[in-house]
This record gives C-alpha cells, structure tokens and sequence, in this order.
C-alpha cells in the first residue's frame, strides 16, 4: 500500500467504509477525499492508470507518479460540496497504461467492485482512453444482476496540466456514480454518460474521444443536468453476481478486398479458438467468390468455433440474409451481430465462453440482448422521451 500524509478521522472513516472478508480482493489502499461530503452518498473511485493520473517524467515521457493522483484530487474544491457524494480512492499496483489492460485485470476490477458493492452506492473507474471501451464491455456483461451505476472515465490530457479534460470528466463520473439512479455500466466523457457496451473511441487525440454511433447518450452534463430515463436499462430483479472471465480464445478478423486466408488453415487443425468475430462490408457482405474462406468457416464451425459478423462501419447493423453474398455466410454458420460494437461483440463472446455453454447455447445468447448491447426490430426506433434533472 502506498502511504500518504491525510487527515487521521478521514483515514479512519475511508478504512472504516471497505471492511471486507478475507476472501475478498483486498485493496491496495483506501483514501477518503472529500471529508465534508455527503453521508448519505458514497463513491468509490478505482485509480486502475491512464493519462489523467500521469505526470511529465525525468526523461520528457509521461507516467504514473503513485500517490499523486490522489493529493491533487483532494484539492478540488468541488468535492467538498455538501450535496456531493463521499468519494475513497484506491490506488491499483501497479498503476497500468491501458494498453496493457487484460482479462485478468477486469477479473481484478469486477472483485473490487464485487467486495465492495454493498458498502458503495456507486463506483468509478479511472482508465486509460485506448481500451476503456472493452473493460466497459466486459464489466457490463460479468457484473450480472447489477444495481448501482459503475462510470469508467479518464482523460487525454493530466489533471496536471493547466488545461485539462481531466477535471470535468473525474467530476462527471464522480456526479452520476454517486447521485444517479442508474444500474448499469456507463463511460462518461466530454460531458456524456454513454451506455459501456456501446461506446468506442473515435478520435485518438480530441477531447471529445468517444461516442456511442448505434446508441444515443444516457445523459448529458449541462444547464440543467438531463438524465434520459427511458434510455436507462431497467433494475435487475435477481442477485448481483459476479463471471469472470477466463476463455480469451477469440480472434478478430478484418476482411479486406482480395486478402489471404491461408492463416485459418492452422487453425482449423490447432482448435486453438474458441470464438471469432469477422468485420464484414456494410451491413454483412464479404467475398463468395472465395470458396475456400466459406469452406474454413464451415469447418471451424464443425470444430465448435463461434462465428460472429460485425459491420466495418461505425453506424448501422449486420443483416447476413439481406444480400446473398452475405446469406452465403449465414449458411456457413456465422451469426449476425446486429449493431454490436466490435468491443462489446468480442467481449460478449468471451464472458458466454467462460460460462462453460454449449456452441448452440452460445449462439442463442449472442443473439439475444443481454445488457443493451445490441438493438433488434423492436428496440430500434426512436421515441420523443421526456428527461429527469440530477439535482447536485
């Protein structure tokens, strides 16, 4: 644990507020950050890295400093509001550049949460911006049954700098963990809530990085705060529970005009994957003059492979039966997944896998909606809805 110099009654209250058992993931810290806060609302924040939290090194490059994240953030005036919800820090060791974010550390955040879910009335998650969008697909569909709002966050440019993202969007997540009647998992940025699993990063270098193309937001930061509840997935009646993810056998392919698939071969004999998702043309086309890729899919659909299509575009859903090249696919086995983002198609896949299920039971479940995922002929048109204000 890092040790830092704080307020001995904060310390005592942050300790206080994660007591856990010891077979609960135990956290590496636990500092409160705003003492005057709200009682009646309690946030935890999971500092698990990424830019928001990093500072300029020795060498011109920029990293993680452990400790300072939390001293700057215990300076922001806005936290010590009294409508503002009580907000414990928990710093990850080892703070990780996104890049380098795998199953195994959603496992580590989904036990976090798990262990802390009734002490907590929300949670936020501070990431990294290049694989946010698949840690928030993967904890949407291994959080089963969840009940209070997980935000994932974070930033392109350090809270450090003089001008920053950083600060609107820690208190964006911050506001809608801790105050927002909402049971899901959301990514806030540049001012909106999006749905996790629909969410995915546009612009490597803009402020306003991430959008929800198939899926409109869930809220939005302004005068007032508008919340759109008809948008909102609805409380879950069973028991939160927690699926790890474990099976990460799932290739991703990128089909592009004329390209060699000679590399399915090995894999048809190896039965190293257990899952595969095709980015097709438009709304699910791809090559039927190429028999020898219809004829590799067919047998690694007879291996036990699931075979999903997602769209190479951002916008729009996957029909395999509309046209006949991509019918021709659909007889091979591969199933359409509708306006699922690659993210959350890949994800989805490998949290059904880790279920232990069947092919057929998993091809069952990928076409159904699970957590808002994906839209179908009866979700997919639009409503004039009315909103709800967040009073902070």
């Amino acid at each position: 644990a890092v040790v830092r110099k704080r307020p001995a009654a904060a310390a005592t209250l942050a300790r206080g507020r994660v007591q856990t058992s010891d077979s609960e993931e135990p956290l590496e810290s636990a500092d409160l950050l705003n003492p005057k806060g709200s009682e009646q609302h309690w946030v935890l924040i999971l500092y698990t890295g990424g830019t928001l939290g990093m500072q300029e090194l020795g060498d011109g490059t920029l990293g993680p400093v452990p400790g300072a994240l939390a001293s700057q953030l215990r300076h922001l005036s806005e936290l010590e509001r009294p409508t503002m919800p009580r907000c414990v820090f928990t710093e990850f060791n080892p703070i990780l550049d996104s890049a380098d974010m795998t199953p195994s550390d959603w496992n580590r955040i989904a036990r976090v949460i798990r262990s802390q879910y009734h002490n907590f009335d929300g949670f936020v998650v501070l990431h990294g911006t290049d694989t946010m969008a698949y840690t928030a697909s993967a904890l949407s569909f291994m959080l089963e049954q969840l009940a209070k709002p997980v935000v994932l966050t974070g930033a392109q440019l350090p809270i450090f700098d003089p001008v920053s993202d950083a600060r609107q969007n820690f208190l964006g997540a911050v506001l809608f963990a801790g105050l927002a009647d909402i049971s899901e998992v959301c990514l806030f940025f540049s001012g909106r809530l999006l749905r996790g699993n629909r969410s995915v990063k546009l612009d490597a270098s803009s402020l306003r990085a991430f959008g929800s193309p198939c899926y409109p937001p869930l809220a939005e930061l302004g005068a007032p705060i508008n919340v759109f509840r008809r948008r909102l997935l609805e409380p879950p009646r069973g028991r939160f529970r927690l699926q790890e993810i474990h099976k990460t056998e799932v290739l991703v392919v990128w089909v592009i005009p004329g390209f060699s698939d000679d590399f399915l071969r090995p894999l048809e004999k190896s039965r190293s994957i257990k899952g595969m998702v095709l980015l097709l043309y438009g709304c699910g086309n791809a090559p039927v003059r190429k028999q020898s890729f219809l004829q590799s899919l067919r047998r690694l659909r007879e291996t036990g492979v699931v075979i999903v299509a997602c769209s190479q575009c951002q916008t729009g859903s996957v029909h395999l039966e509309k046209y006949a090249v991509g019918k021709a696919f659909a007889d091979c086995g591969v199933i359409s997944a509708f306006d699922m983002t690659t993210e959350a198609a890949v994800t989805k896949l490998a949290y059904l896998l880790s279920k232990g299920m069947r092919q057929e039971q998993i091809i069952a479940e990928m076409r159904q909606d699970l957590r808002g995922e994906m839209s179908t002929e009866v979700t997919a048109f639009t409503v004039s809805e009315p909103t709800t204000r967040l009073k902070v």
